[in-house]
Formats: structure tokens, C-alpha cells, sequence
């Protein structure tokens, strides 16, 4: 298959046809290809059967969205809830707050980090600002694709090269890539839906020798399901002045995924190239940024949810294993593998048992992303699992 993948089509393929599910979504693409038609047999007939919502609330597993099944942090909730006090306000001193805690952890300065309502908004003005005038957005093929999917919308070309046989982006091919018509440099890391990450010496060395001729973009939305001690700390290649953009959300491992809050780390002039196509910072509720507050300090509850994470993520990626599925090595709150049935069928028995995942094919090669949940969610995909594939 060689087409990039839209919400809407992943939504179809997972039998939830709903614009009220934020779903992440996935592209892949060949070399120099544009977004085309999905094809008609990749409609998963089972979203049609119901209300998709109603669909939503007899799952027993939810594991399609990339969620945080054990939810806020303690603290976050209690800022949350103080926080509604205030509701009639406008927040004002709360952004300087919370950029603080940021710039001290990144090593650069306030005036680098730009809130916004998830990290989506980012994306979505990046798209905007670079494919304004036509030009080339450059990526791997097999990513997410939210701004690439925007960028072709306004006119721009998406140029996607294969990924490494081991699911990685190539950073060799992109660089020999880049001409001048090349606007925007786009890297997903940890990459979804494959979940792998590019070694961080070979990143920094990319971005320092790429960033003087192109913008790089690098989506990092799932940066936190590192061990804090391997985390990569990028923001020292803006410090540095290099041009890159860091895209990160707190809809994962911080649970605020129905709150809506993210960030970006950039040059102050590139921030301020890109802000007239977002919704302003002003986007961000207050009740939210003091809950953001709180839960960016709350290392305790990240480091449990990052540990039970890996917990369920190891026990599912063994059992699948040990029934002979090959499953790619995930660094983030989901895992891919290649599955033995088509994806239609595969969606709809799962879904019938209550288990809600995602499936695409790559290639002609049917694939299932599953979302981590708790270790009982994990325990009925897995049962599951094991009645739909005989």
C-alpha cells in the first residue's frame, strides 16, 4: 500500500468512526508520494453497526488511542479541582509558571517554550507556516502524519523514504534527500506506530548538520517512557541556536489527554514565525495549566506510570511472542506487529470481544498497533487474542 493515512481512514480501519476519539494516526508512504484515496476495502464495516460513541463504552480494553489507563496524577487532580475556583478567570501568571519548570529541566530560557492545547496545535500551525508557499516536507515513511496530511492539504509535497529494516528512521537517506526545495525536515521519536527510537548521538549529530540548511521538526510526544537517566535532553540544539523544533504533549504518560496541553522548544524568532497559525496560548484553560503545573512536578506518579508501562508492555510483547508473533521493539506506550488475518476481520472479531485496537496494512502486510492499558487490560487482549486467531 503506498498512501499516507488520515484520521478519518484509521478511524474507519479501527471501527470507530467518530471525530470525538483523538486517535493517532500513522503514514507510509513511498519515496515522493502525496496523500492518496484510501480504498474502499479497507472500511471496517463494524463502525456502522452502532453509534460509535455507545461503541466506545462496552469496550472492556481500550487500547487504541495511546492513553494513560491509570489516569492523572494525585496531585494533578487535587491542582485541577482548586483550579475550578478560578474557572471565571483567564490565566495569566500560571504560562510563566509552568514555562519555568520547563526551561530549567530543558537548559534553555522561558522565551524558547510556546504552551499550547496538546501538541497537535503545533503540528497543525507548523503544517501551515512551512507548506504556505509550496516546497517539500521531508520524513520516513510509516509515521504519524497529522502534519504531514495538513501539509499536502496546502499545497506542499511529502517525500518519504523507506524505513531502516529494523524500523527506524533513515537518517542517512533523508539527508541525501534535502534539496532547496526541501522547506521542512519531519522526525517522530520514539516513532509511532512502530515505536522505536534513532540512538541519541546519531539525532544530535543529524539535527547540528541538517538544522543550518533546513528546519527540523522532531514530534516527541512520547519522549517521556524513557528512563529518565537515557532521555535525550534536546533542548540544549536550541540553546545552541540550532533551528529545531521540539513538539512535546502531556497526553501521554501525564494523562491529559481529555485536558489538552502541550509545548514547543524553539528558537524565540521561530516561535514567533509559527504563533499567528496556532490558537494562542490562551487556548490552554487555566484549570488545565495549574493541573500541568502540578503533574510536570510530580516525578513519583511518572515514574510509576512509566514502570507499569513497561511492566504491560513486557508481558504482552512475551505472550505475543511466545505464540510466534514477531513484535517490534517499543520504547513508548503501545507495540506493532504483523498479524495473519486480514485487518477488517482481525478489527472486528476484536472489537466483538471487547477489545478495541488498531490495524493497517503496510505493503499488503497487515498490521495491529495495540495501546498499553493496566496489566488486566492487557491480560483480556491477550485472551482475546487467542480466541480470534484459533
Amino acid at each position: 500500500m503506498s498512501s499516507q493515512l488520515t484520521r478519518r481512514d484509521w478511524l474507519r480501519a479501527s471501527g470507530l468512526l467518530t471525530a470525538g476519539v483523538g486517535l493517532s494516526r500513522f503514514s507510509v508512504a513511498k519515496a515522493s508520494s502525496s496523500p492518496a484515496p484510501l480504498a474502499p476495502e479497507f472500511v471496517n464495516e463494524f463502525a456502522f453497526t452502532d453509534d460509535p460513541f455507545s461503541k466506545m463504552g462496552k469496550l472492556k480494553a481500550r487500547l487504541l488511542a495511546n492513553e494513560n489507563p491509570l489516569g492523572i496524577s494525585p496531585a494533578a487532580k487535587d491542582a485541577l479541582c482548586k483550579a475550578a475556583e478560578s474557572g471565571n478567570r483567564y490565566a495569566w501568571t500560571e504560562f510563566g509558571q509552568l514555562k519555568k519548570l520547563i526551561a530549567d529541566d530543558e537548559g534553555v530560557t522561558p522565551e524558547t517554550i510556546m504552551l499550547s492545547p496538546g501538541s497537535s496545535d503545533i503540528l497543525m500551525a507548523s503544517a501551515d507556516y512551512f507548506a504556505k508557499n509550496g516546497g517539500t516536507i521531508l520524513t520516513s515513511a510509516m509515521t504519524y502524519d497529522d502534519l504531514l496530511d495538513r501539509s499536502a492539504k496546502f499545497g506542499a509535497k511529502i517525500v518519504s523514504v523507506p524505513m531502516t529494516k529494523d524500523y527506524k528512521f533513515d537518517l542517512a537517506t533523508i539527508k541525501s534527500k534535502i534539496t532547496p526545495d526541501v522547506k521542512l525536515v519531519y522526525l517522530v521519536n520514539p516513532n509511532n506506530p512502530t515505536g522505536t527510537v534513532v540512538p541519541t548521538a546519531e539525532l544530535e549529530s543529524f539535527i547540528r548538520e541538517v538544522a543550518p540548511k533546513v528546519p527540523v521538526f522532531l514530534d516527541e510526544a512520547y519522549i517521556d517512557f524513557y528512563e529518565p537517566a537515557a532521555r535525550p535532553k534536546l533542548g540544549k540544539l536550541v540553546a545552541e541556536g540550532q533551528n529545531v523544533i521540539l513538539a512535546r504533549t502531556f497526553s501521554k504518560i501525564h494523562g491529559f489527554a481529555g485536558l489538552r496541553l502541550g509545548y514547543a522548544i524553539a528558537k524565540p524568532e521561530m516561535l514567533k514565525a509559527i504563533k499567528p497559525y496556532t490558537n494562542g496560548e490562551f487556548a490552554v484553560s487555566i484549570t488545565t495549566l495549574m493541573a500541568g503545573i502540578a503533574s510536570y512536578q510530580d516525578k513519583d506518579w511518572q515514574n510509576h506510570c512509566r514502570a507499569e508501562n513497561a511492566k504491560a508492555r513486557d508481558y504482552t510483547s512475551k505472550a505475543l511472542a511466545d505464540m510466534g508473533y514477531e513484535v517490534i521493539p517499543s520504547a513508548a506506550n503501545f507495540i506493532l506487529f504483523p498479524i495473519r488475518m486480514k485487518t477488517k476481520t482481525f478489527s472486528n472479531a476484536m472489537f466483538a470481544n471487547g477489545i478495541g485496537i488498531q490495524t493497517r496494512d503496510f505493503d499488503g502486510q497487515p498490521y495491529c498497533r495495540v495501546s498499553i492499558g493496566t496489566m488486566d487490560e492487557m491480560t483480556a487482549f491477550i485472551d482475546s487474542f487467542k480466541k480470534v486467531v484459533g
